[in-house]
């Protein structure tokens, strides 16, 4: 592969990849703080869900349909757990793992019988970031830039219902980007990584998950090794990196 080639293919995944770790950084903060660290997996999985059925019962494949069936489901599950937060605080974990385990055996369940069930397994779980394309980022962009203008610009969309809303629409595009697999890790990893940090925690995380991805894409290319599962164990080896860079420069560690 020479290196025009080679630029094709890495520059849409680097760009996808930095989108989305720029919004995935503060939502995991906030995942963290609120302690239900599976919601990110529980709608990641409803929202791949709601694609599979989408592809499996239409004849035609329609980009439109699947983002609309994805969408509506994801808000639902973020509605309802929305509902669980405050109806049951202490059970909400579990509820939301149990949806997890559901949504993913409906996964199993819907494409059990299907000739290419294997492979839009693997697309659901590790994605293929590799082979995305400009016309994904231009159809996801503005959603990611609508995400990331108001969680900085409006505070209240961090608080309630706002932001159920804002990380159903978020988590909905990303698993179809970047897979099941690294939505988990670009979300939890760098929250995990500054989480003893007193201040600037949102500076660093977002600094952590840049560097995770622009390392990882570059070493699944040069490697030839799939992108998902090594971006995945590059983020945790970039989050322990920074969480020891926070000690070293004295911030508070428990």
């Amino acid at each position: 592969m020479n290196s025009v080639d080679a630029l094709e293919i890495v520059a849409p995944a680097l760009v996808a990849g930095i989108l989305i770790a720029s919004i995935h950084g503060p939502l995991g903060i906030e995942v963290l703080r609120r302690g239900i660290i599976f919601i990110d997996l529980a709608i990641a999985q409803i929202a791949g869900l709601c694609v599979v059925l989408v592809d499996l019962f239409t004849h035609e494949e329609s980009w439109i349909l699947r983002q609309i069936v994805a969408l509506g489901g994801a808000l639902l599950a973020a509605w309802f757990f929305r509902i669980v937060e405050k109806a049951l605080p202490k059970e909400q974990e579990a509820i939301i793992g149990a949806c997890f385990v559901l949504a993913a055996s409906g996964v199993l369940l819907a494409l059990a019988n299907h000739p290419h069930g294997g492979e839009a397994m693997q697309d659901i779980l590790s994605g293929q970031l590799l082979f995305v394309a400009w016309a994904d980022i231009l159809a996801f962009a503005p959603l990611y830039a609508v995400a990331i203008l108001l969680w900085f610009g409006w505070p209240k969309v961090r608080e309630g219902a706002w932001f159920f809303a804002i990380f159903a629409l978020v988590v909905t595009a990303s698993v179809q980007l970047i897979g099941l697999y690294v939505v988990f890790a670009s979300l939890i990893l760098p929250a995990l990584a500054v989480n003893a940090m007193p201040s600037t925690r949102i500076r660093w995380a977002l600094i952590c998950g840049w560097v995770a991805v622009l390392t990882g894409v570059g070493l699944s290319v040069l490697s030839d090794l799939p992108t998902g599962p090594l971006l995945v164990f590059v983020y945790a080896v970039t989050a322990v990196l920074f969480r020891g860079f926070g000690r070293m420069a004295g911030q508070r560690v428990p």
